[in-house]
């Protein structure tokens, strides 16, 4: 398992994942369903929704195989797919300078994606200081499952 975090704007309550040489047109990429499972999903991007508006942690864990995890320790999941042809991953704020983003090396291939979100509750205001924590786990897989697993309703 290779682990990476980081620390990005989520502007517009955002984050993307996104092959080097992607050409996707990110302008329709968050479609009705897309809202709300918060995972936005196109051929070879993807983008995480968050719940504030302001830095927040990111880490990206891929594994070679699917990992067993516990959905108990998570506020939020939501499952997805994307390809990587290039052998990197650009992973940015949707307003950042692409150039400077940071990369990550991924076998290119195609991947199943679970996108999960935990420390919701923390959040008072979306500006404020939180410990919510958004967490990206990759696998390869050919599977092009998209659904929600658990949605987070802040009571």
């Amino acid at each position: 398992m290779k682990s990476y975090k980081f620390e990005l704007f989520a502007d517009y309550f955002q984050v993307y994942l996104m092959d080097a040489e992607a050409v996707d047109d990110t302008s329709n990429i968050w479609t009705k369903e897309a809202l709300n499972i918060k995972l936005g999903i196109m051929p070879n991007t993807l983008a995480i929704g968050t719940f504030r508006n302001v830095d927040v942690p990111l880490e990206v864990e891929v594994y070679e195989v699917e990992p067993e995890i516990n959905l108990e320790e998570w506020d939020h999941a939501a499952l997805g797919y994307f390809a990587i042809k290039s052998g990197h991953c650009t992973v940015f704020g949707c307003t950042d300078y692409l150039p400077d983003a940071a990369k990550i090396e991924i076998a290119p291939g195609k991947y199943s994606v679970l996108s999960l979100a935990k420390g919701l509750g923390s959040i008072i205001e979306e500006w404020e200081d939180a410990d919510d924590l958004y967490k990206v786990i990759l696998w390869p897989s050919t599977s092009t499952e998209y659904r929600v697993l658990k949605n987070y309703e802040n009571t």
